[in-house]
């Protein structure tokens, strides 16, 4: 946000609250103190939310926090989405039962082969040395 964006929004604020006066050092203090990256209109509403729910006089740290926990919900909300997606994906991916059961039949061929060949039953003995 830039300056004369930092003054529009001291200045919007000064709708809900005449506490907060608009004057050329205020609105350089809040132009230093409040994330660069919060979009005007965003700050706005945030102004809004703020005084729809308190009476306590605005400054930059309650939009500060409150962008910051909107960014932290955004980044987490699209991870959440992509878990998702990766889980359907996987599940996409997943062995239907009948492939299953052709490869549990394949494995079961090949312990009985092993039997068929002489391979002694466990005994929990170990073998010794030829």
């Amino acid at each position: 946000m830039n300056r004369s964006d930092v003054a529009m929004l001291v200045g919007f604020a000064t709708i809900y609250d005449l506490r907060v006066q608009v004057d050329e050092l205020k609105v350089k203090a809040w132009a230093e103190s409040l994330d660069e990256d919060i979009p005007l209109e965003i700050a706005k509403k945030i102004i809004s939310a703020h005084y729809a729910n308190s009476d306590s006089a605005v400054n930059p740290s309650h939009i500060n926090r409150e962008w910051r926990y909107r960014k932290a919900s955004e980044i987490e909300r699209e991870r959440g989405e992509k878990i998702s997606a990766e889980m359907k994906e996987a599940a996409e991916r997943k062995a239907s039962p009948e492939v299953v059961a052709i490869y549990m039949q394949e494995i079961r061929k090949s312990f009985q082969r092993g039997k068929d060949v002489g391979v002694e039953e466990d005994t929990g003995q170990v073998a010794s040395n030829p």
